[in-house]
């Protein structure tokens, strides 16, 4: 990445991909609260885990996007936030949380009661999916450890 590109934490697909991903764990778990007893307890359970994950993820990626743009005002920073080795890393984690996510709410859709609820679910998931991929470095972009 040449010098003066902005950190890709700092990017609009970062900020949409954290309140994505939180929007989708919140629908995860209010729809696991209301459609609970309709569909086997440990895809419940599994369901739910995977939303707390999903929010904690999103947590931490808007506090990434509040940290990237506070340190590109910074007139003397301590370390460099560009490109860093664990960025990369930080968005397959969100394609993979994601991914689940919509599986899990699409197995849930087929065993529950709220079908349309759960299918919309899915939907913001693939979003937030399509948004961690278009934010993700390409290969090659990160700096050497």
């Amino acid at each position: 990445m040449p010098l003066g590109d902005a950190p890709n934490y700092s990017t609009p697909r970062t900020l949409g991909l954290a309140l994505v991903s939180i929007l989708g764990s919140l629908g995860h778990f209010a729809l696991g609260a209301v459609d609970y007893s309709n569909v086997d307890r440990y895809l419940g359970l599994w369901g739910m885990l995977l939303a707390g994950l999903l929010l904690v993820f999103g947590v931490l990626s808007l506090i990434r996007y509040a940290e990237a743009h506070d340190a590109m005002t910074d007139p003397s920073p301590r370390t460099p936030m560009y490109s860093t080795p664990h960025e990369r890393l930080t968005f397959i984690i969100g394609m993979g949380l994601n991914g689940l996510c919509a599986a899990t709410a699409l197995a849930w859709a087929g065993a529950g009661q709220l079908v349309p609820w759960h299918l919309a679910a899915a939907a913001v998931n693939l979003w937030a999916v399509w948004l961690a991929w278009q934010a993700r470095p390409k290969k090659g972009d990160e700096l050497a450890p």
